[in-house]
C-alpha cells in the first residue's frame, strides 16, 4: 500500500484531496439539511373548525403555530444556505425553497390577517339592522365573506399544509380581502363617530358595546345594560307593553316619572334620536321634581 502510495504520488496532492473531500463533506451537509427541512412539513396539515352556525370554518390555533416557527426557522436557514459557497450544485433547489417558505409565509399571515378581521366583523354584518344602515360596507363584506368561504374549502382538497402555496391566485385573494376589510373597518369606524357625535353619551361605550345596541334597533330593551355607562344617574328605563318609555330607575331602586313619554319606534331605527329624547324628558322631570 505504501508502495502505491509513493507511486501515485498522493502526499504532493494531500492539501487538494482535503479540499476535495472537506468541499464534499460541506456540499452534503447542505443536502441533508435541505432534505431535512422538506421532511419537516409533511406531517403538518391544516386542522380547521366549523364556526359557530355560520356554515364555514376557521383554522385552528396549533398546527398554524407549528407552522409559524417551523417558517421562521427554515427561512433563516435557506437564506444562510443560498449564501455559502458550497451552494452551487443546489443552488437552483434552494431558490426554489426559498421561494416555496417565503410564500407560505406571505400566505399565512394574511390569511390570518383576514380570519381575525372576519371573526371580528361577521357577527356586526350578520346583523339586518346594520347591513341597512351601512349598504356598501355590508356589500363589500359580503364579496369577502364569498371570497372566504371559497378559500376554506380549497383547504379540504389538499393533503399538507405546502400545498396551499399551489392553489391559484391565493395570495392576491387574500392580500384583496385584507384591502377590502381594512375599507370596511374605516367605514365601520366613521359610522360609530357619527353615531358619538349625534348623540355625545355615547363616548362612554366602547365600539363592541355600541355596535350591539345599533345591531339590535328593532329591540330597545337592549340599551338597558348600557344605560348606567351613558346616564350616571339611570339604571333602567322603563317601558310599557307599546315601548312607550315612562320612568326612570335608580340603581338605588329609585323611580321618576317622566312628565311626558317618548316611543323608541318613532325614531325609525335611529337609537341615538330616541336617546336623545330621553335625556331631554330627564332634564325636564328633573326640572319639575326639584
Amino acid at each position: 500500500m505504501v508502495c502505491c502510495g509513493l507511486f501515485f504520488q498522493v502526499d504532493e496532492h494531500l492539501q487538494q484531496l482535503e479540499e476535495i473531500s472537506e468541499r464534499a463533506s460541506k456540499e452534503h451537509s447542505l443536502e441533508r439539511t435541505l432534505d431535512k427541512m422538506e421532511a419537516e412539513w409533511a406531517p403538518l396539515v391544516f386542522e380547521t373548525a366549523p364556526y359557530r352556525d355560520t356554515g364555514t370554518s376557521i383554522l385552528k390555533g396549533s398546527p398554524v403555530e407549528d407552522a409559524q416557527m417551523l417558517l421562521d426557522d427554515h427561512i433563516v436557514k435557506v437564506q444562510t444556505m443560498s449564501a455559502s459557497p458550497y451552494a452551487t450544485p443546489f443552488m437552483d433547489r434552494i431558490v426554489a425553497w426559498e421561494k416555496t417558505v417565503t410564500t407560505m409565509q406571505g400566505i399565512l399571515e394574511a390569511w390570518l390577517k383576514v380570519q381575525a378581521t372576519w371573526l371580528y366583523l361577521e357577527p356586526i354584518f350578520g346583523s339586518e339592522d346594520i347591513m341597512q344602515q351601512m349598504p356598501v360596507e355590508g356589500g363589500r363584506f359580503q364579496e369577502v365573506d364569498k371570497v372566504w368561504r371559497e378559500l376554506m374549502e380549497s383547504l379540504v382538497l389538499i393533503k399538507t399544509m405546502l400545498e396551499v402555496t399551489t392553489i391559484p391566485g391565493v395570495l392576491d385573494k387574500l392580500t384583496k380581502c385584507n384591502e377590502s376589510l381594512e375599507v370596511i373597518q374605516k367605514g365601520l369606524n366613521q359610522y360609530l363617530e357619527t353615531k358619538r357625535l349625534a348623540f355625545p353619551r355615547f363616548f362612554f361605550l366602547s365600539n363592541d358595546e355600541l355596535l350591539e345596541i345599533l345591531s339590535e334597533t328593532k329591540d330597545p330593551l337592549r340599551v338597558q345594560p348600557f344605560l348606567k355607562k351613558c346616564f350616571e344617574g339611570i339604571q333602567t328605563l322603563e317601558f310599557k307593553e307599546n315601548l312607550d318609555i315612562v320612568a326612570m330607575n335608580s340603581m338605588e331602586k329609585e323611580r321618576v316619572e317622566f312628565t311626558r313619554t317618548t316611543n323608541p319606534r318613532m325614531a325609525g331605527g335611529m337609537v341615538e334620536k330616541w336617546l336623545i329624547e330621553v335625556e331631554k324628558m330627564m332634564r325636564e322631570s328633573l326640572k319639575v321634581f326639584s
